[in-house]
């Protein structure tokens, strides 16, 4: 039976903070391997398509999960997408003017952003592969479409603020390392963006394993059939995990294909 796999990027099959920019050879063999068997791989991640690094979309993946869910394709084809109210990007935008803040609202070909020249942005921007070209400060609220934020704080003093404000509109879970914090909008997650592929594939949530570290990764890993926590994920994704492997920048997601015999 053919199953669905599911791979978080960062912390899963990069991790930027130890400059693993690009998905591992051993890794892409493995991936590989399993599309050969007829399994159909997938990303799932909170980033959408143009803020993902070249050295993960230069991977032939059968489709994607992005936006934590709220944009999903198969085979070049949009499978399900849930838009960020202008109200919310409105929200947002003026408590990062008051504060000083960085935002990002992610579409599938660009990022709208406050100020491209806030240093946070561009300390930001730098460090996560987020590329020049693809960066717009300069929009209109009614003209965009995109499905997910982001925010950067300069302190924890600044997060009460953050949660009174924009608890209304999103689901705010705290990245893994620093300041930032994605966005996502209320009821969607990674887990519902592969519930709706797997409707549409016709599938059973049974045949879907999936791998991640984060936080935003917590109702994934919970909602497949097997899910899987690397050794360097949050401990609040390993206590929802089935199996939790070795580490990125360890073979972990290879030593897990092993250990349950796909490879």
């Amino acid at each position: 039976m053919s199953k669905l796999f599911f791979f978080d990027i960062d912390g899963t099959l990069i991790e930027c903070n130890k400059g693993i920019y690009r998905i591992p050879n051993d890794v892409r063999y493995g991936m590989n391997q399993l599309k050969k068997q007829g399994h159909d791989v997938f990303l799932a991640t909170g980033r959408c398509k143009c803020f993902t690094v070249d050295g993960v979309m230069d991977y032939p993946f059968s489709g994607y999960v992005t936006c934590n869910g709220a944009y999903v394709e198969y085979k070049g084809k949009e499978i399900y997408k849930m838009v960020v109210p202008k109200e919310a990007i409105e929200k947002t935008h003026q408590l990062c003017v008051e504060r000083n803040l960085a935002y990002y609202f992610e579409g599938n070909d660009h990022i709208y952003v406050l100020n491209k020249q806030n240093p946070k942005h561009i300390e930001f921007k730098n460090n996560w592969g987020m590329k020049d070209e693809i960066i717009i400060d300069s929009y209109q609220i009614d003209e965009i479409e995109t499905y997910i934020g982001m925010i950067v704080l300069n302190s924890l003093d600044d997060r009460e603020i953050m949660y009174q404000t924009l608890s209304p509109y999103f689901d705010i879970q705290q990245h893994q390392s620093g300041l930032s914090f994605d966005l996502t909008l209320k009821g969607e997650s990674k887990a519902k963006g592969i519930q709706k592929l797997v409707e549409a594939l016709g599938k059973n949530i049974k045949d879907t394993i999936a791998f991640g570290d984060g936080r935003n990764d917590i109702e994934m890993i919970s909602f497949v059939g097997l899910g899987i926590a690397m050794g360097n994920a949050a401990d609040e994704t390993k206590a929802v995990a089935d199996y939790i492997t070795d580490n990125v920048d360890c073979d972990g997601i290879l030593k897990a294909l092993k250990h349950f015999s796909f490879l």
